[in-house]
């Protein structure tokens, strides 16, 4: 992870939000050993998915920017 990539730190502030928000309101509905298992599923969930990009790497191939626009290519019921 490249500290310089643009929009890291929105998006780290933003991860953080969400991870705060469902610890907050999960301690609010349920309690504070509730609260710390979603918070710790949050974190887990970002990170897993951070390292799924990773494992990834710059040889993952890209989806055709007008392959889900393509009006020839739609199923037979029209949709």
């Amino acid at each position: 992870m490249n500290p310089e990539a643009p929009g890291l730190w929105a998006r780290v502030l933003v991860r953080a939000l969400v991870i705060t928000a469902a610890g907050v309101m999960t301690l609010g509905f349920l309690g504070s050993g509730e609260a710390l298992l979603v918070t710790a599923l949050a974190v887990l969930t970002f990170v897993l998915l951070w390292l799924r990009t990773r494992a990834q790497g710059p040889t993952a191939p890209e989806p055709h920017p007008k392959a889900s626009r393509d009006p020839g290519r739609r199923r037979p019921d029209g949709y």
